[in-house]
């Protein structure tokens, strides 16, 4: 299961690149490992609130590229992250296109509409 089209294209985006650039260059030690005392290079930045956790594409626009939701990680920590939220596992990205899915439906219904029809 891969993640949405509009994830795909914001951590593929140039503003994506330089914001994450960015981040490497402030926190150079992985911020997981030096709050424990250990130096070891950052090579990741990862998201606090997940991205595509966005009901809308402007929030989750919002939510990549806001500066205090990053973290500069080493790939261990990093990975570790992931799979102690298990947010990389088929499951869970089944659930957020599930979730895609009905925040649109909602969205698209005529105003005062229901679910189920009247007889």
């Amino acid at each position: 299961m891969a993640h949405s089209k509009l994830y795909v294209q914001l951590m593929n985006s140039r503003e994506w690149r330089e914001l994450r650039a960015q981040k490497l260059r402030a926190n150079p030690l992985c911020e997981r490992c030096q709050a424990q005392g250990y130096v070891v290079p950052s090579r990741c930045v990862h998201h606090l609130v997940e991205v595509e956790s966005g009901r809308t594409e402007q929030e989750c626009r919002e939510i990549c590229f806001q500066w205090t939701n990053l973290q500069a990680l080493c790939y261990k920590c990093h990975g570790d992250i992931h799979k102690a939220a298990r947010s990389h596992s088929k499951e869970a990205h089944q659930q957020r296109a599930s979730d895609r899915l009905q925040q649109w439906i909602k969205s698209h219904q005529p105003a005062g509409s229901s679910d189920s029809k009247k007889s």
